[in-house]
C-alpha cells in the first residue's frame, strides 16, 4: 500500500513539474529556417554569389538574432 501511494505521489509531482516546464517554454521565441542549405552550382573564381534565406519566428516571444557567422 505504501508503494502504491508513493507511486501516486511521484506521478502527481511529475505532472506538476512537466506542466511548469511547459509554461516556461511556452512564451519563448522559436526560429524556423525551412531551407538550411543552397547549392550555388558552378561559380567562376573570384565571383560573388548570394542567396536569401527565409528566417521566421514561430514562437510567441520576440526573437533577437545577435550573432551571425557564415559557414
Amino acid at each position: 500500500m505504501k508503494r502504491v501511494m508513493g507511486l501516486v505521489i511521484f506521478f502527481v509531482f511529475l505532472f506538476f513539474v512537466s506542466s511548469a516546464i511547459q509554461n516556461v517554454f511556452a512564451g519563448s521565441p522559436k526560429l524556423l529556417i525551412p531551407e538550411t542549405t543552397f547549392d550555388f552550382g558552378y561559380a567562376p573564381t573570384k565571383s560573388t554569389v548570394s542567396h536569401y534565406y527565409l528566417v521566421k519566428n514561430v514562437g510567441t516571444d520576440s526573437l533577437k538574432i545577435e550573432n551571425v557567422k557564415p559557414g
